[in-house]
């Protein structure tokens, strides 16, 4: 991967920067098999094919026009809102955000998330002064094509110089479908998976290993 061009680098937030993706699965798993008597597998692999997506687009994949969906999203959104702030930074990210600072880089959080609880998380495990842009869901503004053409713009950037951290394969899809380079990120996918969307994509396992890179 060339990257001595490289201005901005963004991230995505849950299972990227925080440890929170097995408590967001459980929670989604949980609700599917409530509402639709899924089996645990079938939940499991029906969100994990939708995942990076925000959870209301991710229903209309599952459940397409389901009256049952707005009460399913509405319970999961509260579910996430009650228990997202106990969920713990990787413990290497804040060293990580904070040496890429140290380089100069334009650091920012694209994310399915609502921006407000993004932010609240940030300023209350201090990462908050590291971060430029902090972008989450909202309507007309959403993790792909809106946010990356929202920081190009704003830094009069051009693709080559953005770097994209996710770790799903929608997060995968949009930066290819922007022409913005990606690094995967190991959890819910491994690199077999990523290589479906990307071949021959960068992966990594820590955070830290992104400095390898750079």
């Amino acid at each position: 991967m060339t990257t001595h061009h490289l201005r901005y680098i963004m991230f995505d937030f849950d299972g990227t920067l925080i440890d929170s993706m097995p408590f967001l699965e459980k929670n989604a798993v949980t609700l599917l098999r409530k509402f639709y008597s899924f089996s645990e597998e079938e939940a499991r692999k029906k969100y994990r094919a939708t995942t990076g997506l925000p959870f209301v687009q991710q229903m209309q994949i599952i459940a397409p026009q389901n009256k049952l969906n707005t009460s399913i999203v509405k319970e999961f959104e509260q579910m996430k809102l009650d228990l997202i702030y106990e969920q713990l930074p990787f413990n290497d990210a804040l060293d990580v955000l904070k040496a890429l600072k140290e380089q100069k880089y334009l650091l920012g959080i694209s994310s399915g998330t609502i921006e407000t609880i993004i932010t609240t998380y940030l300023e209350r495990v201090n990462f908050g002064h590291y971060v430029n842009d902090i972008m989450g869901f909202r309507p007309g503004f959403e993790k792909g094509k809106d946010h990356f053409n929202y920081i190009l713009d704003k830094y009069s950037l051009q693709q080559s110089q953005v770097l994209f951290i996710g770790d799903s394969l929608m997060d995968a899809k949009r930066a290819k479908d922007n022409g913005i380079k990606f690094i995967g990120r190991k959890g819910m996918f491994q690199q077999e998976h990523f290589e479906t969307v990307i071949p021959g994509c960068e992966v990594i396992q820590e955070l830290s290993q992104l400095l390898d890179y750079l």
